[in-house]
């Protein structure tokens, strides 16, 4: 059983050889390639090479054919920010007042350098290792990308004013759907087995229930539907980045193969949330990778994969492994689902 059928299996809640395990490594291929992280970050193009040389380091089951999400913004007209130490960030916000929204115009994903750059990396993977390893790609998704566009505290603004409300939201969720529906089918294409939508703002940790239910779900579920509907429709996954649990049931029946799951989301208290037919991924903590040593990650993983069961995908908690997590803690992690010793 190669990667790639055992992570299908898995997701299939069929029976695997072992668990599969996918460390979302993004800006380790920098190390890899002895290269500063803003030199590295500067063209997607270097992700491909950074890929392969984590997963020969490493062995897990999978690639990710992204660089980093905030790249999402780049074709509204934003920029961002690079770092020697982390992630880039968003520079500058597209919506000022909410009278930008009525001048915004869904830009076509593809057409930006950045993305077309991250296309091709996908398209490389998926060619070079794709038969034999998982191929993820990722979105903001439709009811998150506004944050980053005018900011968490103007959007939850926007949505409490009732006249504000009614006149610029439904417009400027449709285009924050029709983006992530394009710039999702276009990594579909490329040839990424799976995306991931992230929808951090949609969790129990910046909304409330009511909230999420009357203004997030609808537009989640429409997303969902525009990707996976129909002839050819693409497998989906749907991360909440913060505390999602509480949410989890309200999704339960959206038409994505897993969930990411955080460390406060149990894998126990998860399952019966989701039920049986739903994969989950996750949930060691990526920050505590920071403090923890070889053997503690190897008995948290294995604790975490004994209570999991069927259906589970042994990941860290979203976003991704820092930069200064430790190689060999990285090892230990790969190693408690390989059944290699340390």
């Amino acid at each position: 059983m190669n990667s790639l059928q055992r992570v299908l299996a898995a997701v299939a809640g069929q029976p695997v050889d072992r668990t599969p395990v996918l460390p979302v490594l993004l800006m380790q291929g920098a190390l890899e390639l002895d290269m500063p992280l803003t030199q590295y970050f500067e063209r997607p193009t270097r992700l491909f090479e950074g890929q392969l040389r984590l997963l020969e380091r490493f062995g897990h089951d999978g690639v990710f054919a992204f660089p980093h999400i905030v790249q999402d913004v780049l074709p509204w007209n934003s920029a961002l920010t690079f770092h020697d130490d982390g992630p880039p960030s968003v520079a500058k916000m597209v919506i000022r007042s909410y009278e930008d929204i009525l001048e915004l115009k869904v830009p076509d994903p593809t057409a930006h350098p950045y993305l077309r750059h991250t296309l091709d990396t996908a398209r490389r993977l998926a060619r070079d290792v794709g038969g034999e390893k998982l191929v993820v790609g990722a979105v903001i998704g439709p009811f998150s990308l506004p944050t980053m566009l005018m900011g968490t505290k103007k959007f939850l603004e926007l949505i409490d004013e009732p006249e504000a409300r009614e006149r610029y939201f439904p417009r400027l969720m449709d285009m924050m759907v029709e983006f992530a529906v394009r710039w999702t089918k276009a990594q579909l294409d490329a040839g990424c087995h799976l995306v991931v939508f992230a929808e951090g703002a949609a969790s129990c940790t910046i909304i409330d229930e009511e909230t999420f239910l009357k203004y997030a779900k609808p537009y989640i579920e429409q997303y969902v539907e525009r990707v996976t509907g129909g002839p050819g429709g693409g497998a989906l996954a749907l991360e909440f980045v913060g505390h999602g649990l509480p949410y989890m049931r309200h999704v339960r029946d959206l038409n994505v193969l897993g969930f990411l799951i955080g460390e406060t989301d149990t894998v126990r208290e998860a399952r019966a949330a989701v039920g049986p037919g739903k994969a989950l991924i996750g949930n060691i903590n990526n920050l505590k990778l920071l403090r923890w040593s070889p053997e503690r990650v190897r008995f948290e993983a294995r604790r975490l994969m004994a209570q999991a069961g069927p259906g589970f995908i042994l990941s860290n908690q979203g976003p991704e492994i820092p930069l200064q997590v430790p190689y060999p803690v990285i090892e230990a992690l790969v190693r408690a689902a390989t059944g290699a010793a340390l």
